[in-house]
């Protein structure tokens, strides 16, 4: 039953309405919009098109200062290599500094914080064909955090007190001793000024100690001068010398050239320590001369971080909080100030479309993305229901309606059509314009854009290729600002003439829900597209198709071959999954081929490795079974080493091993490490899939010393299959390839290595003949083991050994494990005599190691059968755009790429003669065969158009 007209515009619910609940918003959306909607009205009462102008003109400026950070010059920039070498050729364009005297006085003020107190004598000398008249010194003012709060205390020149002329930049302070005239010759100057709080705390990283360091360069941040001679002199109070964490060092630098050494005091009193550092070395512009003092933690009260700290910590983050800022009000903006008019609370029953209104119009009134086309469709249809091209046109709609493929174009169809554009000019939906939506407009393009740029600028300061966070700043604040684009354009709220239109809707969705009208509505019904509409969209394609199936119009026209189905769309997706899984594969994982990696890469870029030299290596093993049946082996390290000085950092033992055996875990436990018989505190961890421990010294301790590392491994038998079935095999790698490396200095080096296992009687009884000393080398670990020689039996035990010199190394039957080759012993057992070794642990390490070797040629396997479905495939089957065109159009081109990849991660190691290489090679040389092969096919075939038979009318009678 309808109600009249009267009945619907009345403000007052007849007995028949359906009340509506208002949507509430939430407190915090309600408090945000609130705030948009004062703003913008108060705007609009104080300025008007004026003022907005202004404001866009606002937003414009900061798009340019972004535009400008992004492609302009860089603030700041580093002096490169090339700067500063080419620096040197430029000495004598201005004045050379004779001599660079510098005396610097710590002490402690009445807070606790630090005071230099800084004089420095510098004779300058300005060359003939040099115009200048003035000495410049350039201070650093903000330093880790702190401001140093520079202040200058006097200054000569030739003897005579002159006022100099102080330049304050954020970071720097310049002084600038002015003569008045140019000068000529050689001239003293001296400078004095003190500064505070130039200490930071810092983790010293080779102990992993904390303290308080004061490292300072004396030369400071921008030196462009040449220097003859330089000294330094610094004077420390006893109670500070007395908190040293470390001794002070001292040393000069010029790019990757320079030398540092220990400071010993020059005189001693019962008041103070006096350092001097001596340079007769000529220094070149840009040069460092610096020196090091570190105290204990809470020596120096620490000031609290500058403003510009903050300033520089925060910066990078400010447009990416005011996005994450604008997100939020924008969604409020969405939700209330732009929602919907309200139109009237309730709504009564309707069964006829509203007065002068389409399908195609009420489709997008009611915010139908999904089916709006296909109501287009049948309203295409109804006016022509014989028209060939109406009729393909639906079908291929309807089938594709509800679909994921189809969501891109249902969504273009939607916004697209003419009906859409008609709402605004019917008064139905409105464009919400004002302030506020160009502060979005204008946040969301400028704060990007600003933070591009400031990431451009960071990228000279901090190697974003160490530093993930820039670049995850920049992800995270580009996808804010799409947020925030697509909710201001286009956020399209009902007006109240819409709402009330929409109501209407709810009316008509209503009586065709009461009448069951989808289970009873013909093809040609005007009501179908309203059903339609209101139908969740795979229900809407399965009645409109049935209903097409019903009177014959499905046969009469072919499938939509543009429509990529569901099956379709696995098929490219896999493809591109599949050389994206190659890539992940080849990036995150190492393949089995690779070679071992040596002593020297696993320490790599590991603080305090370098500087203990080894002369004399015993390594003394013992293999016992555990409470459990398990293989442990005991080692006792002994080392006679010699700790350098003068490093920059403090020298530390440092042991790596191979704990990883045919995919088993040893389970490494390291003990204890003594220095000259005391315990040294040390930490273990793991390092490219290594054992690694490190001691942790906190002060220098050169010289001669006696080094002991003991370490078990708990479980060290692994599983192995060979063609005499399976065997317990113990792996035992003292030393890693290249093990000499990190234990040569300029005056020590390995002479000496004595290795030996023992083990019970019976366990060497049990001894397969194939064990032996380890001969496996980094990159051909399928060498078989020295043999053992003869035991030594003492009791009950059994011991192999062998003491061997470096220079012999060369000499036959030479077991010195030089080079490559690892050193340690292999023992193989039958099996069972151990408890622990797991047969799983084998396969999936065995299926890894052989994963290289099968991968390419499994795919290449893959190409040729698909590429042979597409040759042997019929000329029709392949013009029809479908699933088999698709899987011999994507997957071979697709698994063809992949090869490349897995070819790089595989053989990156290989050497020129190795088989590898014919075998990835080769499947990689097939496979492109049959992909061009079955793509040249597939392109000769093109899809057929189809034309339907044309449509019989029956003859009346």
């Amino acid at each position: 039953m309808s109600v009249d007209d009267a009945s619907a515009d009345a403000e007052t619910p007849p007995a028949s309405a359906v009340r509506v609940p208002q949507p509430r918003p939430t407190p915090l959306y309600a408090f945000l919009s609130t705030r948009l909607l004062r703003l913008e009205a108060w705007l609009q009462s104080h300025g008007g098109t004026p003022l907005r102008r202004s404001i866009q003109a606002f937003w414009a400026f900061l798009l340019a200062v972004g535009v400008l950070l992004l492609v302009g010059p860089v603030i700041n920039e580093p002096l490169t290599f090339d700067d500063i070498t080419s620096s040197a050729g430029e000495a004598t364009d201005t004045w050379i500094a004779r001599s660079f005297d510098a005396d610097y006085q710590l002490s402690r003020d009445d807070d606790g914080r630090l005071t230099l107190e800084i004089e420095e004598r510098i004779t300058a000398f300005f060359p003939d064909d040099v115009d200048e008249s003035a000495v410049e010194r350039v201070i650093a003012t903000q330093y880790e955090g702190h401001d140093l709060r520079p202040e200058l205390r006097g200054a000569t020149l030739d003897g005579v007190p002159v006022d100099p002329v102080t330049r304050a930049s954020p970071t720097r302070s310049t002084y600038t001793v002015e003569a008045g005239e140019r000068l000529r010759g050689d001239h003293e100057v001296v400078l004095r000024y003190a500064l505070h709080d130039v200490a930071y705390p810092t983790e010293d990283p080779s102990s992993r100690q904390w303290y308080q360091l004061l490292r300072w360069d004396v030369f400071g941040p921008e030196w462009s001068h040449g220097v003859t001679d330089s000294a330094l002199t610094v004077t420390v109070p006893r109670e500070l010398a007395d908190a040293y964490a470390r001794q002070p060092s001292s040393g000069i630098a010029w790019l990757i050239v320079g030398g540092s050494t220990t400071l010993s005091p020059d005189t001693e009193t019962a008041d103070a320590v006096v350092y001097r550092v001596t340079n007769d070395q000529s220094l070149p512009p840009y040069a460092s001369f610096w020196f090091a003092f570190r105290f204990e933690a809470g020596v120096f009260a620490m000031p609290e971080p500058s403003a510009l700290f903050w300033v520089q910590a925060a910066g990078p983050f400010v447009p990416l909080a005011l996005l994450a800022v604008t997100v939020l009000f924008a969604l409020a903006a969405r939700r209330v100030a732009w929602a919907d008019a309200r139109g009237r609370a309730w709504f009564v029953m309707q069964d006829t479309p509203r007065r002068g209104a389409t399908p195609s119009a009420d489709a997008r009134l009611w915010r139908a993305r999904r089916t709006s086309a296909l109501v287009d469709a049948l309203g295409a249809y109804r006016s022509e229901p014989s028209n060939p091209a109406a009729q393909r046109h639906l079908v291929r709609v309807a089938r594709r309606t509800g679909r994921l493929g189809d969501l891109p174009w249902a969504l273009t169809a939607y916004r697209a059509s003419r009906t859409w554009r008609a709402q605004f000019a019917e008064g139905l939906r409105r464009v919400p314009r004002g302030f506020v939506r160009d502060a979005f407009i204008g946040a969301a393009l400028g704060l990007t854009v600003v933070q591009w740029g400031l990431v451009r600028q960071l990228s000279y300061q901090v190697p974003l290729s160490v530093y993930w966070w820039p670049v995850a700043v920049v992800a995270v604040s580009t996808l804010l600002a799409t947020v925030v684009l697509s909710i201001a354009l286009t956020a399209r709220p009902l007006t109240r003439d819409g709402a009330l239109a929409e109501k209407h809707l709810r009316g008509q969705r209503l009586f065709l829900e009461q009448t069951s009208a989808i289970e009873r509505t013909p093809l040609r019904d005007p009501l179908l597209p309203y059903v339609v509409m209101f139908a969740r969209p795979a229900r809407a394609r399965r009645l409109v198709t049935g209903l097409l199936d019903q009177e014959g119009v499905s046969r009469q026209v072919t499938g939509d071959p543009t429509f990529v189905t569901a099956g379709r769309l696995a098929i490219r997706v896999s493809a591109v999954v599949a050389v994206i899984a190659a890539l992940v594969l080849s990036i995150t994982t190492t393949a089995g081929t690779r070679h071992a990696l040596d002593q020297y890469a696993v320490l790599d870029d590991i603080e305090g490795e370098y500087g203990v030299f080894v002369s004399d290596i015993d390594i003394e093993a013992t293999l016992t079974r555990g409470e459990g049946g398990e293989a442990r082996v005991e080692v006792i390290e002994t080392l006679d080493a010699v700790v350098g000085e003068n490093l920059r950092a403090i020298p530390q033992v440092t042991r790596a091993w191979r704990d990883q055996v045919d995919g088993h875990d040893q389970g490494l436990v390291v003990e204890a490490i003594l220095v000259d018989g005391v315990e040294a505190p040390l930490e273990q961890s793991r390092m490219r899939g290594h054992a690694l421990v490190q001691t942790r010294v906190a002060d220098e301790w050169p010289g001669a010393h006696e080094i002991e590392i003991r370490y078990t491994l708990t479980d060290a038998a692994s599983a192995l299959r060979t063609g005499d079935g399976w065997q317990d095999r113990v792996q035992w790698t003292a030393l890693l390839p290249w093990w000499e490396s990190s234990w040569q200095g300029i005056d020590v080096e390995p002479e000496r290595l004595r290795v030996a296992i023992g083990m019970s009687t019976d366990l060497a009884a049990a001894l397969d003949p194939d064990s032996g000393w380890l001969a496996e080398l980094a990159h051909r670990r399928d060498r078989a083991p020295e043999p053992f020689a003869t035991a030594f039996e003492a009791g009950d035990e059994a011991v192999f050994s062998f003491d061997e010199r470096a220079d012999d190394e060369y000499e036959p039957g030479s077991l010195w494990p030089g080079g490559a080759q690892f050193g340690g012993a292999q023992l193989t057992f039958p099996a069972g005599t151990f408890t622990g070794p797991s047969e799983g642990e084998w396969g999936r390490y065995s299926a890894w190691q052989v994963l290289p070797w099968l991968l390419s040629p499994l795919l290449a396997l893959v190409v040729l059968l698909l590429s042979a479905v597409g040759v042997l495939s019929g000329r029709d089957r392949l013009a029809r755009r479908g699933k088999t065109r698709d899987l011999v159009q994507w997957m071979p081109p697709a698994l063809t790429v992949a090869q490349l990849p897995v070819l790089i991660w595989a053989t990156l190691d290989a050497y020129s003669e190795d088989p590898l290489l014919v075998v990835l090679f080769a499947s990689l040389a097939v496979s492109a065969a049959a992909t061009w092969v079955v793509i040249a096919k597939t392109r000769r075939t093109p899809a057929p158009i189809v034309t339907p038979p044309a449509r019989r009318r029956r003859a009346r009678r």
